[in-house]
């Protein structure tokens, strides 16, 4: 046949195949990209970054959908298509699952030893400042039947999941957006927080804006933290560890409680539907003129956030002498009669009624301070104490070691106390120091405290004001008898507040709620108020942006509960006194961290040249 009757194969339509065979012998590199393609797609490769740091600009519509499109085009297994793209835009979510990841940093510090503070110096979520957040799920539904290629390898609807997850990030590089994968939660929290049904599984929570930084090599290997290996030490030849000697170079990707019952009293909403999560935008912006004072971006370490904090909270920086009022609630419990302290009952309203005088700690350090000192009775026995604020729900509390703490009733009207108090401060007052005094209620805190992570009573009980040997066992034996006696799910942080605690504790949660919608930045003392504070949390994930961890208690298990809240104390001086003394302590920090970004000088004020850029710096 002669090359003019040879039949020719017409085109096929668009979407099929259509290279000949013939073409792909004699060029089998013709699927090629040319070489300016090739070296787009060899960028944004390269060039892909785990960001933390964003701008507060909202990402357009059709920019997402462009990404999302490209996700949405990964391979996977059988053409199962697994994963789901959950987006996050509100405040309160996102406050919440900061909580979430903030626990969990703290956790993993724990596993770092002499770099656990370098690991906490690192910046490792953006939750906040990204406009956009996106859990990347995996829907595993087992109604989903048979899938090719799946029966041997139960995973791979996961490993399909991530491949969607690398689809998104590189071609939001290539836009100009930046994605920070948190990896810091546990999935039984994010399911809870968003909905998901049992049968999906949260892969990533991915951070999305347009970046805050332009990083030329990974943030880990700049922080000095890690470093990137070539391939070679990666790949084996025929088998395990026999290296392949293969000429190869490369790149190695490093990636990088909550909600409460399902249902809650009506009067709840009350107290917890005016609480906003916190202005990210205004942390942003207080972040933005702190890298413009005259100094390493940074260098002020814990004081740089705690000005943030304090942005994010209310709004605007610290004004640099802040209006103090210092509330301490105190009460009587029932479980004193089990020897669980080494003073008597009676001893609580003595102690209030000297503070309300400025004789104990608190008194003095408020007078030094020049703070508006308040002492509130919500809980006492016996008489009314001269200047102290009565607002007294039952004369103690029940013993816990026999059944709950209150009644609902007795619950409802010790949040009502806390939150009437803490509104009326916090219209004079620009921060709000919380305390508490009550003999017995590091026992009824370590009760709550184990109700609400499932810890036992050896983790949670200390030795309070002083126990010997045989008090710290007759304390966590109370403990364990307080648990078996109120059998409660941690999932109902409201009833394990009412079976568990005392009127302190739920006049506490009351307070942080009132100062939460305030907008007041709201300063903790030690053990007691910290497991309050975790109550208040559980239920309304958005106090927390409004929460400053004073200091870090002597009591074991308070560094337990600030792990919980995800809060880094501002000082850590073994002190065990309560009264809100050791929060009133760390006062001073926040007045000096207010001080230093008013009055340091600009770099375009001063004169003084910046540090140049090195090349392959982030």
């Amino acid at each position: 046949m002669g090359s003019k009757d040879r039949f020719e194969r017409p085109s096929l339509p668009a979407g099929f195949d259509n290279s000949r065979a013939r073409e792909r012998r004699d060029d089998p590199t013709s699927w090629r990209f040319d070489d300016d393609d090739l070296a787009a797609v060899k960028r944004v490769i390269a060039e892909r970054r785990d960001i933390r740091r964003f701008r507060p600009d909202p990402i357009p519509d059709k920019l997402l959908r462009r990404l999302l499109e490209a996700a949405n085009q990964a391979p996977s297994v059988g053409l199962m298509q697994p994963w789901r793209f959950v987006l996050v835009r509100s405040a309160q979510t996102k406050a919440a699952m900061q909580a979430i990841a903030a626990r969990e940093r703290l956790v993993q510090s724990g596993h770092f030893d002499e770099r656990a503070r370098q690991y906490l110096d690192l910046k490792i979520e953006g939750i906040r400042e990204a406009p956009l957040s996106i859990c990347v799920c995996c829907d595993r539904d087992p109604g989903r039947g048979e899938v090719l290629g799946r029966h041997t390898i139960r995973d791979t609807d996961l490993y399909s999941t991530c491949l969607a997850i690398q689809n998104f990030w590189l071609a939001a590089r290539a836009e100009g957006v930046g994605v920070g994968w948190v990896s810091f939660y546990r999935p039984e929290d994010v399911r809870a927080l968003l909905h998901l049904p049992v049968s999906v599984v949260p892969v990533a929570w991915l951070c999305v804006g347009y970046p805050d930084e332009r990083p030329s090599r990974p943030g880990l290997e700049a922080a000095g933290w890690e470093r990137r290996r070539a391939v070679e030490g990666y790949v084996f030849s025929e088998h395990w560890g026999e290296p392949d000697l293969a000429p190869l170079s490369g790149e190695q990707i490093v990636a990088g409680h909550l909600p409460g019952p399902a249902e809650l009293p009506d009067w709840w909403n009350t107290y917890a539907g005016p609480v906003m999560a916190g202005d990210a935008a205004a942390a942003i912006s207080t972040r933005d003129a702190s890298d413009e004072l005259v100094k390493p971006a940074g260098s002020l370490g814990g004081l740089e956030t705690l000005v943030e904090r304090w942005a994010m909270a209310t709004g605007v920086p610290p004004p640099i002498n802040p209006r103090v009022g210092i509330l301490v609630f105190a009460a009587d419990h029932g479980v004193a009669h089990h020897s669980v302290s080494l003073y008597p009952a009676r001893v609580g309203g003595q102690v209030a009624e000297a503070a309300a005088r400025g004789e104990t700690a608190i008194g003095v350090l408020a007078r030094i301070l020049g703070a508006e000192l308040v002492i509130a009775d919500v809980g006492l026995t016996g008489e009314s104490r001269p200047g102290v604020a009565s607002y007294r729900v039952a004369a103690g509390s029940a013993d816990i070691a026999l059944g709950p703490g209150m009644t609902p009733e007795q619950l409802r009207t010790g949040i009502a106390a806390g939150h009437s108090l803490a509104a009326a401060l916090a219209e004079r007052s620009d921060l709000i120091v919380l305390g508490e005094i009550g003999i017995g209620n590091t026992t009824v805190a370590a009760a709550l405290l184990a109700a609400l992570t499932g810890l036992s009573p050896e983790a949670v009980c200390g030795r309070g004001t002083g126990l010997d040997a045989q008090g710290l066992e007759r304390k966590r034996a109370t403990v364990a008898a307080a648990l078996r006696a109120n059998p409660v799910s941690r999932a109902e942080p409201l009833e394990c507040l009412r079976r568990l605690g005392g009127h302190e504790f739920s006049a506490l949660v009351g307070a942080m709620l009132a100062g939460a919608a305030s907008r007041r930045l709201i300063l903790l003392d030690g053990f007691a108020t910290g497991v309050a504070a975790l109550v208040a949390c559980r239920l309304q994930p958005a106090v927390r942006d409004y929460l400053i961890a004073g200091h870090r208690s002597a009591e074991p298990a308070h560094a337990h509960v600030l792990t919980e809240l995800g809060l880094e104390p501002l000082l850590d001086l073994r002190l065990r006194l309560g009264e809100g003394s050791g929060a009133a302590l760390a006062l001073p920090l926040i007045g000096l961290a207010a001080r230093l970004h008013a009055e340091m000088g600009r770099f375009d004020e001063s004169g003084i040249e910046r540090a140049p850029i090195q090349p392959g710096s982030a």
